[in-house]
């Protein structure tokens, strides 16, 4: 079964361990790292870009996009993305595109992936099901206001060069049908919920252990679905830095091949 792997949140005091797993098995990957973190590690990024990794956007500060200006997600964009060429420039590669995933996949709408509306009756469910059970969100219906923003930074991302994340292959129709396939930003299609691990959500979301964590795996319906690649998310934290690895161990166990971007 084909899936992309994607990483947010790095780079962490664990990040060059991550690559070096990954590498070991030949595992691609595009890591969605903090602007912040990048300043504070920039030897860790450099290491991952020398290693043939991509290298994105996650905003500078991590922050809840619906909760700033149009301007201030812009700057946090912008602070980022300067940070990123500077970083392809020491290493003396050319960077291989520009790509950009919200932090908390909150697009500038809160918890709401798509506007409302803009699903057919039948992938409403889909999508409301994602949302709650797989990346640990309750559904909720955005402001006018909060639509026209998000709509202002899917403009500003194309203006700066921003592309969509080239994943052939996924065929959902809940993804395909709407504007989750059209986004400028990265979104998902399965989340491995490794952060539910980390000390402060550990037990809030139903999960306590890998193993629970397994068993998410192992029961997700649509990862069942073998006619369709898979964009999947975890992340680079240095408490669950196990967990991540672990979860893609188990991922590959059950027959997922990660592809290249």
């Amino acid at each position: 079964m084909k899936a992309y792997l994607t990483i947010d949140d790095g780079p962490s005091e664990k990040f060059t361990a991550l690559i070096d797993f990954l590498a070991a098995r030949k595992v691609p990957a595009v890591f969605y790292n903090r602007g912040d973190n990048m300043e504070a590690r920039p030897d860790a990024v450099l290491y991952g870009i020398r290693k043939g990794y991509i290298m994105a956007n996650h905003s500078y500060s991590h922050p809840h996009f619906s909760t700033l200006t149009y301007e201030q997600g812009c700057e946090e964009i912008r602070r980022t993305d300067h940070i990123l060429d500077d970083l392809y420039a020491q290493a003396g590669v050319k960077r291989p595109g520009k790509y950009f995933r919200y932090p908390y996949l909150d697009r500038g709408m809160g918890v709401a992936l798509v506007e409302p509306g803009s699903m057919s009756a039948e992938n409403q469910p889909v999508y409301d099901e994602i949302l709650s059970a797989g990346l640990g969100h309750k559904p909720e219906i955005p402001g006018i206001g909060l639509i026209d923003k998000k709509r202002k930074w899917q403009q500003f991302l194309k203006t700066t060069g921003y592309k969509i994340l080239p994943t052939p292959g996924i065929t959902f129709p809940w993804y395909v049908e709407t504007e989750m396939a059209e986004a400028i930003d990265s979104l998902c299609t399965f989340s491995t919920s490794d952060w539910a691990l980390l000390e402060r959500h550990k037990g809030k979301h139903g999960f306590n252990t890998i193993e629970d964590l397994k068993k998410k795996i192992d029961d997700d319906k649509w990862l069942k679905d073998k006619t369709s690649a898979h964009l999947i998310v975890a992340h680079d934290q240095a408490e669950i830095h196990e967990v991540t690895c672990a979860l893609v161990d188990h991922l590959m166990g059950k027959g997922f091949v990660f592809q290249e971007f």
